[in-house]
């Protein structure tokens, strides 16, 4: 106490004690709202934090043009974080979902119903991401545990549409499709079937398309900070694709005869079913003039998948706690 009121005695200005003063006052505040009695902790360095993500994903294309809540199926994966800084955040994902689409969901707009078409497809997708914390983010409780954040990034993903196939002797003729009973019940991959007359003579501009993809994904969400260690979020991520494929369906009608390959019976099944409805008035016949050319679908526009996630994750590595030093 002597040598401090030595120190204190120097000959310094009224102002200038003041702000020392003033310093000390806000140095012991600091120590003692974060310590509360115990030495002060921060994270020291940017951690990397691992966890998983579940929720719901859809698709919209031909089938579904907007957000189907009755097609909603499953997503889950596996995602890795970087914070690369207080608004910055490095992101990978491994994920997997499932897309599918229906024709009989809209039995209002006569021309879909009409149709007839389906599919569901698995989707594997491999991405990385940016994540843009508009608040900024500090994986800790006691300083910003919490922000709103933009992503966009670049990936890659998997997917096989398929459609289920009814058998019906009354429709699916031997004369008229070859024998197909066999595939009765059998979920049918169709990219292989060249619906849309893909790789043919006729239609050989028409590429067969490829099941891996190149995606942009690009979304908001939200997340926070339980403790020190373990976060939680939340998030609406929209796939832009470069695929009109996801369903199957794209362009026009092709005449069955030059369709399939080898599975030229199959692939006209599958291709039109307008025939399964059994309804005279909305039945035309798949060879006529009237069918053949007639738009299938819409090529102009590219399909899209979307997941709306929960995320929970956990440090790995990084953010070790240790004492301020002053």
């Amino acid at each position: 106490m002597k040598n401090t009121c030595k120190y204190l005695n120097l000959p310094i200005t009224m102002f200038a004690k003041s702000l020392r003063i003033i310093s000390l006052l806000v140095v012991c505040f600091v120590c003692f709202s974060n310590a509360q009695g115990q030495p002060k902790k921060r994270f020291k360095g940017k951690p990397i934090e691992v966890g998983l993500t579940a929720g719901a994903s859809n698709y919209m294309g031909e089938l579904t043009p907007f957000i189907a809540f009755n097609e909603t199926k499953p997503m889950g994966g596996i995602i890795c974080r970087f914070n690369y800084s207080d608004f910055i955040t490095l992101r990978g994902n491994a994920l997997f979902g499932q897309i599918a689409g229906d024709d009989k969901n809209y039995t209002d707009v006569a021309e879909r119903y009409k149709r007839n078409l389906n599919f569901k497809s698995n989707i594997i997708e491999f991405s990385g991401t940016l994540e843009w914390n508009l608040m900024g983010f500090e994986e800790t409780q006691r300083f910003n545990p919490g922000s709103p954040f933009l992503f966009i990034g670049l990936g890659v993903f998997k997917f096989n549409p398929m459609t289920q196939f009814n058998y019906d002797p009354a429709i699916h003729t031997t004369a008229a499709y070859g024998d197909i009973a066999k595939h009765d019940g059998q979920w049918i991959e169709l990219q292989p079937l060249s619906t849309e007359g893909q790789e043919t003579t006729k239609f050989n501009d028409r590429k067969r398309y490829s099941l891996t993809q190149v995606t942009i994904p690009l979304g908001v969400g939200y997340k926070k900070q339980f403790d020190d260690v373990w976060a939680w979020g939340v998030e609406l991520g929209f796939r832009k694709t470069f695929t009109d494929y996801l369903d199957d369906i794209s362009t026009t009608y092709v005449d069955p005869q030059i369709t399939g390959g080898s599975n030229t019976g199959l692939s006209a099944a599958l291709a039109d079913r307008t025939v399964e409805l059994g309804n005279p008035n909305l039945v035309n016949d798949y060879g006529s003039e009237e069918r053949l050319g007639a738009a299938r679908g819409n090529d102009a526009n590219r399909d899209w998948y979307l997941f709306f996630n929960f995320t929970l994750t956990r440090k790995i590595t990084g953010g070790k706690q240790t004492c301020f030093q002053f």
